[in-house]
């Protein structure tokens, strides 16, 4: 074994009053590690007394060094070429650390620089103070569940829908579902059934003073209601003649798209440990999509906007770009601004609202009347307003699964379906969808 120094070692013939420094350094970078009884150049000398080292290092810590180190360091000791040397692992605090003699300044705060110890000077150790003043936040990894009887059969169906390959051994330490060998916060989350309730409100009007009715979704696993949510929205996004343009042509209420981005954003960056889901609320010109928690620490609002991306749980982040829910981390945010501006998102300090309006501008309402007229003339407008429902709330409900919930024939579906280009089936007749033309 040869010794030099570098970035993260550092070589020391025997202990001396620059030792603290060097800690110091040490926690305030990225941490290293401090051999004794090694010279600068290498040669080993060795130590006489490794009890007395060792005491004196730990007296160092406690007494040199704020604020309280220890658990960052690890002390031990190792016989090479028939001499002790003492090894002192030292890993990145999680805090400004100085000597406690001299304080938060310029000669009592160090970091690592090449292989020595540089003072900061006052700017940078207000700022690096200011920052370890902040609230760290909590992580659904770290916090344990309550319960210890979950499964995940329709989280891996969803892996396996997406190619991913599950290895059964390391299955819950690959999706970091475990803290303290229970789960935690997170396999709740993609459990098969948990407590989470992801829901739907739909408004008449343009405010909440009449609420019509509210979908549910929730109570499995995230990726489960998260796909219904989108298949929803994408249901009632309806397509309409704009005339406008000249020739006419079709568009949708919304962009799809941007709604897409902004639901997944609300579900990786939600602090879903604070117990409140994402939500989202239809209104007759809007869609609204809330979350819990405002914009991430030392993110500015400029740099959100920008698609600067600093998720709140970047473990559930790490899932969804593996199944391909979410192209790259700070995708959605600029696709959302590009659509509909800044002004579509508003923070608050315990939330941020994300709204997606709906353009009916030069929408075709004769054309939409006479949809009324037509649909009264089939003698069906009862059925067709049951069936644009339930397409509604699953677009690839069957036409067995319709029959039964409305109470009429398969027979008597089949003949309503074709009487009408207003729902069409758009794929195979396995694995299609239903879309509503309106």
């Amino acid at each position: 074994m040869e010794f030099f120094e570098t970035e993260s070692v550092e070589l020391k013939e025997k202990l001396n009053d620059s030792f603290a420094k060097e800690v110091v350094a040490f926690l305030n970078t990225d941490g290293g590690i401090i051999y004794i009884g090694v010279k600068d150049d290498g040669t080993i000398v060795g130590i006489s007394s490794i009890d007395k080292v060792l005491r004196s290092i730990s007296n160092v810590l406690v007494d040199l060094i704020s604020p309280s180190c220890k658990e960052f360091v690890h002390l031990s000791s190792f016989v090479h070429e028939d001499k002790n040397i003492v090894k002192v692992e030292v890993k990145k605090g999680d805090k400004l650390y100085y000597l406690t003699s001299n304080g938060l300044s310029k000669t009592g705060c160090f970091v690592r620089i090449g292989t020595t110890s540089r003072c900061l000077d006052n700017e940078e150790i207000m700022e690096r103070y200011i920052a370890t003043l902040e609230i760290q936040e909590p992580k659904l990894i770290m916090q344990e569940s309550h319960r210890d009887d979950l499964t995940f059969e329709k989280f891996k169906g969803y892996l396996s829908s997406k190619g991913i390959h599950i290895n059964e051994t390391n299955f819950y330490k690959n999706f970091h579902l475990l803290v303290n060998g229970k789960f935690n916060k997170m396999a709740e989350l993609l459990a098969d059934e948990n407590n989470t309730s992801i829901k739907i409100a739909i408004f008449k009007g343009k405010d909440k003073s009449h609420f019509y009715k509210r979908n549910e979704y929730g109570f499995t696993c995230l990726l489960v209601a998260l796909e219904k949510v989108l298949n929803y929205c994408d249901a009632i996004n309806d397509t309409y003649v704009d005339l406008s343009v000249s020739p006419r042509k079709e568009k949708k209420l919304f962009s799809y798209e941007a709604f897409k981005e902004a639901w997944i954003n609300a579900c990786v960056h939600n602090k879903w440990i604070e117990g409140t889901p994402p939500m989202v609320s239809i209104f007759d010109d809007r869609i609204e999509i809330i979350s819990q928690g405002g914009i991430p620490k030392k993110l500015t609002k400029k740099a959100f906007l920008e698609g600067e991306s600093k998720p709140v749980n970047p473990e559930l982040m790490d899932i969804f770009l593996k199944c391909n829910i979410v192209e790259s981390s700070g995708h959605g945010v600029p696709l959302v601004v590009r659509e509909y501006g800044k002004k579509a998102y508003k923070f608050s300090q315990d939330s941020i609202t994300v709204t997606i309006p709906f353009d009916k501008n030069g929408f075709d309402l004769e054309e939409k009347e006479e949809t009324k007229t037509m649909l009264k003339n089939y003698g069906y407008n009862e059925i067709i307003k049951a069936l644009i429902e339930l397409i509604r709330e699953d677009p690839r409900i069957s036409k067995v699964e319709m029959a039964k919930i409305i109470g009429k024939s398969k027979a008597t579906i089949e003949r309503v379906l074709k009487s009408t280009d207003i729902i069409r089936h758009v794929g195979p007749k396995k694995g299609g969808h239903w879309e509503i033309h309106l």
